[in-house]
């Protein structure tokens, strides 16, 4: 709707419900764009006159001196035109610059200072008409940045215009590229040799136009593997590479940059005896990886929905292929590698389609790190070189289900369960921000930064906290990256009244406070409303038991709120309890306010008002609900939380589930009529949760705690002391804060099966349908809060994590990882016995004397490949169904080593040339996220029908077949040369005469004549 004046406008006649509902709903929008507001239909509560449905469109509506025109939706949009711009795109560009003439579309700016196009147009001197099925055609083309008069968050813009000259305009740092911050380079980095002298060409902002860059990351794996003393390591971080692939044709700058590729193979080289789930993590935040799995700024669907009106899902791309590729396979696994099978012999999935789309809900948010120096780059391009950072804004805030018929966040404490004053117990992690006091994990407002009168939490000078972080040597702060308190700290002044902190200023030096791990129920009882700022903003349910929103003070029939004077900083959360124990300390009390007096608007958050929440759930077709929030009273809740939201997750039903008779053939009346069916198809019910008590007796093992507890508990070391007594039996221990009695707050201790201890709370929960309690499942933990304020990068760092977690203790990753190194190395068929022995170092991380004794140990996981008596033994050799074809790259780089190459004067680097074409393999060359060939691949002929699998002879085609042997005979007769195939780009084919080759073979043998 367009904002106009009273007077531009005649008010349309309309039947009285219509006018009542459009009236309704254009005032109490919370839209604060001055030229257009947008208003959303919701799906109940309001309805429009019979006659009115068809004749909406261009209606005037007169309220209270303004006028609100209908209009298209993209009226007053505004998109980036760049793309229409080019030469072979507008079809006028071309002929306006063979006639001299001035581009047609940045004409309106450059020459007419206009930024307004109109549709549909009529013919104007030489301007053709331009109806509105044009941009209808064509729009699609541009991204759309907002509507004339929105403010956006810089990040939000499309990367092509994140630009440093576009945040230098608008007086901001641009989020692809900065200038001035100190860094940290990648991983052993080292630096130039000037003595070698220059070898290699680079991409910078000044010249982008080398040709041969895509090769240069070729020749320095040639020459790392001909040359380096690590020959095992680069074995392994070759063999890697090939299980965790990226598609060179998949990286928009594959052709033009070296480093960023590098960086990505150093994973490899990096952690070869390193962790399998440090591997797993590094290549999760590789921006290389993200762009050949195209997550790289994938966002959830409530903030497309939010944002741009658009109905999207995840990206499921790496959801796919992290799970069949990277850790569990395709189908469930044996320990020896061997498939599990159903009740009809056949293979059982690891997952399904509702997998991979709840799992893709975890790869929101993905963006690239702030650009820095001294890195191959340019500045359109992005940071390929950093892990990626994660955009809280763009997470899935919603629960995810895992692979084993639970959740992501199984296992973990509730947020509410966490000792008071966390931050200063045990395990309480504090990180470094140095001479910046704005949070990394969290998010203030922009103006924090600028304003000098924020109120900070300065730690007092007695303060045992204040010691430990400054960590003092000779009278001198020394100052660590990040610092995790090993014992409970005493409070001192303010802290004993904290309820959490946020940033900690160390005389001047500012620390982050990072909350542990935890995670919300989806649904709870007593939630109260908050609200944004003002009540005509956004209002919001909330947890009372957890520091989400500040007080809101009222005195006696006055609706203006005030802070408590005395809050400790600004934007400061505390609990529902502490907001009402300030109010009355002094003299007021906690109210469903109007607005907050007395401070900035950047200074304002979510306050905790005196209304009630229902929490409700909406149910689709097949079971999986949708959380929705109904405060009180409230003027505009965001669209991810009200009862017209698709963010649909699944739950584990305790058998039927309420549904719409127009949704499927055989409905229930949504329960029976105790829902509301919607007109949009679902049901929409109401809540309450039960918590139960699942052992009254200790647990007769650790299997039966970790078969029967979900909910996940915090330390109890980290509560005061006396808070739990402690007893032990069965391989179980635990603790009481009744001695002996079983109840809700025990908590039991195990160690799985993967040496990791785990902790539960002695308690589940049930979410139930108010009026019909038979309709039930479990909750759903959830690491991301739904209460934009408190959806962190913190929190979506932690889910991340426990996804990584869970795909790598999964029961089939070690024989799957297993495998797959047995066939790079060893043989192509090994036995179940075999894969047992390299699975079981793999879970152990031990093997015989290599490795750390941690799961996922890759030097334990390499010795028992190469090590157990299946690779080494001497009569197996004799046996047709051991072994496997060598690589054809691993071929060559084996002649090459073997028969002592050495580079002709003025070839500083070795250089195999079109490898990929003539013998079908090359580093950096892979043509397919399956790599090369298959792992499953059975070749023609007799080993296929004796079932034996041969990946590598996948490549091995005729023509590759007589490319290998041409290059070798070439190598032999001319030296590394392109005579005859060669694999060299030398020149001069003479036989014997090596002085234009490149390299030469020069291993010399005395002959000694048999006779």
């Amino acid at each position: 709707w367009e904002i106009k004046d009273a007077t531009e406008c005649t008010h349309s006649i309309l039947g009285t419900e219509t006018n009542a509902t459009l009236v309704d709903l254009l005032t109490k929008s919370s839209d604060t764009n001055p030229f257009v507001r947008d208003i959303i239909f919701p799906t109940r509560g309001y309805s429009c006159s019979v006659d009115d449905t068809l004749a909406l469109d261009d209606v005037e509506l007169v309220i209270g001196g303004i006028c609100y025109k209908r209009v298209h939706p993209d009226h007053m949009s505004v998109y980036d035109f760049t793309y229409w711009t080019l030469d072979d795109t507008h079809p006028g560009n071309m002929v306006a610059a063979m006639e001299g003439e001035y581009n047609p579309i940045k004409k309106w700016m450059d020459l007419d200072n206009n930024v307004f196009l109109t549709y549909p147009s009529f013919p104007s001197g030489d301007v053709p008409n331009h109806s509105a099925g044009r941009w209808d055609t064509h729009s699609t083309k541009f991204p759309m940045l907002g509507r004339f008069g929105d403010t956006v968050l810089f990040v939000d813009l499309p990367n092509e215009i994140r630009l440093d000259e576009v945040a230098q305009h608008f007086g901001e740092t641009s989020s692809i590229g900065g200038s001035g911050v100190v860094v940290c380079g990648s991983p052993f980095e080292a630096p130039n040799d000037p003595s070698e002298g220059y070898q290699f060409d680079m991409t910078t902002r000044r010249n982008i136009d080398l040709w041969g860059l895509g090769s240069q990351r070729e020749h320095l794996w040639v020459m790392v593997g001909l040359t380096s003393v690590d020959q095992l390591r680069q074995r392994v971080a070759w063999a890697l590479s090939q299980l965790l692939v990226v598609v060179p044709g998949a990286v928009s700058i594959a052709d033009s940059h070296t480093e960023a590729f590098l960086t990505y193979y150093d994973i490899f080289v990096r952690n070869a005896f390193g962790n399998y789930g440090d591997v797993l993590r590094e290549i999760s935040y590789s921006p290389l990886m993200a762009e050949n799995l195209s997550f790289l700024q994938s966002k959830s669907a409530a903030y497309m929905w939010e944002t741009q009106g658009k109905i999207s899902f995840a990206d499921e791309n790496f959801a796919r292929e992290i799970m069949q590729l990277f850790s569990t396979g395709l189908y469930l696994l044996n320990l020896d590698g061997t498939q599990k099978l159903d009740d009809y012999g056949q293979p059982i999935p690891v997952y399904s389609n509702d997998e991979i789309m709840s799992f893709s809900r975890v790869w929101t948010g993905f963006d690239y790190q702030q650009a820095r120096g001294n890195v191959e780059e340019t500045s359109w391009s992005g940071n390929r070189h950093d892990p990626m950072r994660i955009q809280s804004a763009w997470r899935d805030k919603f629960p995810k289900t895992d692979l084993t018929g639970g959740y992501i966040g199984d296992g973990y404490p509730l947020c509410i369960d966490l000792p008071d004053k966390m931050f200063l117990r045990k395990g309480a992690r504090y990180r470094l921000l140095g001479s910046s006091s704005s949070p990394e994990l969290m998010e203030d407002h922009s103006y924090f930064k600028k304003d000098p009168n924020i109120k900070r939490f300065v730690l007092d000078s007695n303060s045992g906290l204040k010691a430990r972080l400054c960590n003092a040597s000779n009278g001198e702060c020394q100052y660590e990256m990040s610092v995790t308190l090993d014992t409970n700290i005493d409070c001192v002044g303010k802290e004993c009244i904290a309820d959490t902190v946020r940033v900690v200023d160390v005389g001047g030096i500012y620390y982050e406070y990072a909350r542990p791990p935890c995670v919300e129920q989806a649904f709870y009882n007593n939630a109260m409303k908050v609200i944004y700022r003002e009540r005509w903003a956004d209002s919001s349910c909330a947890n009372p038991l957890l520091p989400y929103a500040s007080e809101a003070c009222c005195s006696v029939a006055n609706l203006r709120a005030q802070r408590y004077p005395n809050y400790l900083y600004d934007q400061e959360r505390v609990l529902f309890s502490t907001a009402n124990s300030r109010c009355e300390e002094i003299g007021m009390t906690s109210c469903d306010f109007n607005d907050i007096g007395g401070i900035e608007t950047h200074q304002k958050g979510y306050h905790w008002s005196t209304d009630h929440c229902r929490i409700l759930l909406k149910v689709n077709s097949v079971g999986q609900v949708a959380i929705v929030y109904e405060p009180e009273d409230y003027a505009y809740l965001h669209p991810h939380i009200r009862d017209d939201n698709r963010n649909f997750f699944k739950v584990y039903w305790r058998g039927d589930y309420p549904k719409n008779d127009n949704d499927v053939t055989t409905g229930n009346n949504c329960g029976g009529g105790i829902c509301e069916a919607l007109v949009t198809g679902g049901c929409l019910c109401d809540t309450v949760i039960s918590e139960t008590l699942v052992f009254s007796r200790m647990p007769e093992n650790k299997e039966e705690v970790l078969a029967n507890l979900n909910i996940g508990a915090y330390d109890p070391s980290a509560f005061d002391e006396g808070t739990y007594t402690e007893q032990e039996a069965n391989g179980v221990k635990a603790y009481f804060t009744s001695f002996g009695i079983f109840d809700r707050d025990t908590v039991f201790e195990v160690t799985d099966e993967f040496g990791r201890i785990q902790r539960f709370k002695n308690t589940k929960e049930s979410v139930r349908i108010k009026g019909a309690p038979e309709y039930s499942f479990r909750n759903a933990p959830s690491f991301m809060s739904l209460l934009n304020t408190e959806a962190s990068v913190r929190d979506a760092e932690y889910e991340t994590e426990a996804a990584l977690d869970h795909y790598l203790h999964h029961d089939n990753t070690a024989p799957f990882v297993a495998i797959r190194l047995i066939q790079r190395f060893t043989t192509s068929n090994p036995s179940p016995r075999y894969v047992k022995e390299v699975a079981t170092a793999f879970r152990n991380g031990k093997y015989g004397q290599f490795g750390t004794g941690a799961y996922g140990d890759l030097a334990a996981t390499i010795a028992s490949v190469l090590l157990e008596p299946e690779a080494r033994s001497v009569t197996l050799d004799a046996d047709p169904f051991r072994g496997g074809l060598r690589e054809p790259i691993l071929r060559v780089m084996a002649v090459l080593r073997s028969m002592e190459v050495e580079k002709s004067e003025g070839y500083p680097v070795l250089r195999l040339e079109g490898m990929s074409d003539k013998i079908g393999q090359m580093a950096h060359s892979f043509p397919t996220v399956f790599s090369f060939f298959l792992p499953e691949y059975r070749p023609d002929g007799r080993p296929g029908e004796a079932t034996l699998v041969g990946p590598e002879t996948m490549i091995m085609d005729m023509p590759k077949m007589v490319g290998m042997l041409n290059g070798l005979f070439s190598l032999v007769k001319y030296g590394l040369s392109s005579c005859d195939g060669g694999f060299g780009a030398g020149r001069g084919c003479t036989e014997g005469d090596f002085s234009s080759a490149a390299g030469q073979l020069t291993l010399s043998m005395p002959y000694t004549e048999v006779s």
